[in-house]
């Protein structure tokens, strides 16, 4: 899974659910995230605080704070 709103450590709780229900079916789970994403309210740092259950890595993203228009490179 591709995620910028995983930066934020409360939304990680929704990766441990999928793992999870996954674990039982013999599914694994990698979320991946940026090292940080950036809008009018400032800058979200990445947060590693849920990740029991799955692998939560931080990749390069290109044109931080467009919402539409941002891709990860190393994809």
């Amino acid at each position: 899974m591709v995620s910028k709103a995983l930066v934020v450590g409360a939304y990680q709780r929704k990766a441990e659910v999928l793992a999870r229900l996954g674990a039982g079916r013999g599914l694994e789970l990698t979320v991946l995230i940026p090292p940080a994403w950036r809008d009018r309210r400032g800058t979200q740092m990445a947060e590693l605080r849920h990740t029991d259950g799955y692998t939560l890595r931080v990749i390069p993203l290109r044109f931080n704070g467009n919402f539409h228009l941002h891709y990860y490179p190393t994809l």
